[in-house]
């Protein structure tokens, strides 16, 4: 699976999972595309398999 597809089933996870607005900064200038990819891959993985940190809301939502 290339890393545009595997970017896009573990959007469609979360999405199912009632995420609707996960935010980045990546800093590409300084790293490749490809290594940005591979650490949002990772991010994502993470956030599926449970392994995270809640922190309390910034209110900045538009909901």
């Amino acid at each position: 699976m290339n890393a545009k597809a595997q970017l896009q089933a573990l959007e469609a996870a979360l999405r199912e999972r009632g995420f609707v607005d996960v935010k980045f900064f990546f800093d590409h200038a300084s790293k490749p595309l490809t290594t940005v990819v591979s650490e949002a891959v990772d991010v994502f993985e993470a956030v599926l398999a449970n392994r995270f940190d809640n922190f309390a809301q910034l209110g900045d939502s538009a909901r």
